[in-house]
């Protein structure tokens, strides 16, 4: 009871026992799940100690419970298991910062979406969309589309900064960007976002979809080290020194387990979904408060959607409920079952043109066979397929016989009976492997064998 006790007025209710309940009044400024708990709790005191006058309670189970005047800040989130709208404070948010875990599937985009069109216009809002699921939202909400791709690190860090100055919303689309460069990207621009000038410290809420893939855990990327540590490095930063200057991150993960110990530890708000690897269930069951055999039997059946959430911003106590229904389109939903066309062999054929696969490989096998050479094996056989070699021989074989003196270039056509274009073309490509010196200006330069290799 003594989350009660901080919510009563200065005159509680008292009675035998060193029982305290506090007025009804009180009561229905409670969260659901909240005045629920309290509901159950003095219904226990009344039969344990039935001479206690008590004031009427409603039925714990009863879908009417009496709802007090909500919090302005407040987020629908949808309903809890008994048909009691949840919602979500605004504030405790941004203090406590929330984390969506759930296997492949298990609704952690919808739910990021939820929340994303729930607090839009309440506060300033990036979201970081690794996948290009959210571009609806910026077609629907207005937020500036951003294409990560375009921009290199630096600019991205300027970008960071204007957008804190200026409080834009944006989407900041790295789906074109390979695994390492979604790395750099997040790290100069969450970087730029915790190192904003005081002055520009204002409330905004940074969703992050798969979270995993820019703050992954032990070695868990494909990523060099570097890169790796300063994208872990630059999440850890806006969960924990960003609460102080108004970031409030919202990150979904497939799995507890791949995400970095360091920023799972800022969490104090989770929404916690269907699990069904038993080191998932035991890190969620840890997670959410719930003894191993409950999380075991819960967690693997949750369905699409359905989510245990615990902490300040929700709930004191774990509550399951279904996030409600959003506007935009869902990119990450399965797409529709439809059975696929007829198509014939010939039609088939065609469609997949395998011809040119095979070819493209065999000239493919060409190219890494040639590449597995030694590299003076590889430099040989480009000198001979040059197709200036005939003449570039010719060449070295008059030379080699004149030296150690050598010849004007401007002669070399006319002794060997070629056109001036191809003399020229086999003493660039001589001087090319070094195996020419060269002396004089204009008409009279002339050319000779290098030094060495007069043998």
């Amino acid at each position: 009871m003594q989350p009660l006790l901080r919510e009563a007025p200065e005159r509680p209710i008292s009675h035998g026992y060193g029982v305290v309940f506090p007025p009804m009044e009180t009561l229905a400024k409670l969260s659901l799940p909240d005045r629920r708990l309290a509901f159950l709790l003095a219904a226990e005191v009344r039969r344990e100690n039935p001479d206690i006058d008590l004031p009427d309670i409603p039925d714990p189970d009863s879908t009417d419970l009496p709802v007090g005047p909500a919090r302005e800040a407040d987020i629908d989130l949808g309903k809890t298991e008994f048909g009691e709208d949840i919602g979500l404070d605004l504030a405790r948010l941004l203090d406590g910062r929330v984390l969506v875990q759930g296997a492949s599937g298990a609704g952690k985009s919808w739910t990021l979406r939820r929340l994303i069109e729930q607090t839009f216009g309440r506060v300033q809002q990036i979201i970081v969309d690794p996948e290009g699921e959210f571009k609806s939202i910026s077609d629907r909400y207005g937020h500036f589309h951003v294409e990560a791709h375009k921009l290199d690190t630096a600019a991205l860090g300027v970008l960071g900064a204007r957008v804190r100055a200026h409080r834009i919303s944006v989407l900041l689309d790295m789906s074109e960007l390979d695994r390492e460069g979604q790395l750099q990207a997040i790290a100069a621009f969450f970087e730029a976002l915790v190192n904003a000038p005081r002055a520009h410290w204002h409330a905004c809420l940074v969703f992050v979809d798969e979270a995993h893939l820019f703050a992954p855990f032990g070695g868990q990327s494909s990523a060099t080290t570097s890169v790796r540590r300063s994208a872990i490095g630059a999440v850890v930063d806006l969960m924990s020194r960003g609460r102080k200057r108004g970031l409030a991150g919202v990150l979904a993960t497939q799995r507890l387990a791949r995400l970095a110990k360091s920023v799972a530890s800022e969490m104090h708000n989770f929404l916690v979904g269907m699990n069904t690897l038993d080191l998932d269930i035991r890190r969620a069951a840890e997670t959410i408060g719930w003894d191993a055999s409950k999380a075991f039997d819960r967690l693997p059946i949750l369905e699409p959607g359905d989510f245990v959430a615990v902490g300040p911003a929700f709930s004191r106590s774990p509550a399951v409920l279904r996030v409600g229904g959003v506007v935009t389109h869902h990119k990450g939903a399965r797409p529709d079952i439809v059975p696929p066309d007829e198509v014939d062999t010939s039609t088939a054929a065609q469609l997949l043109d395998l011809d040119s696969l095979i070819d493209a490989t065999a000239a493919d096998d060409a190219l890494r066979d040639e590449n597995a050479l030694v590299p003076g094996l590889r430099t040989v056989r480009a000198f001979i397929r040059d197709p200036s070699f005939p003449v570039a021989g010719r060449i070295f074989a008059e030379l080699r016989a004149l030296h150690p003196d050598g010849a004007r270039i401007a002669d070399l056509p006319a002794g060997l009976a070629v056109t001036p274009e191809d003399a020229n073309a086999a003493v660039a490509l001589l001087d090319q492997y070094g195996a020419l010196e060269f002396s004089g200006e204009g008409a009279d330069r002339a050319v000779r064998i290098e030094k060495g290799m007069r043998q």
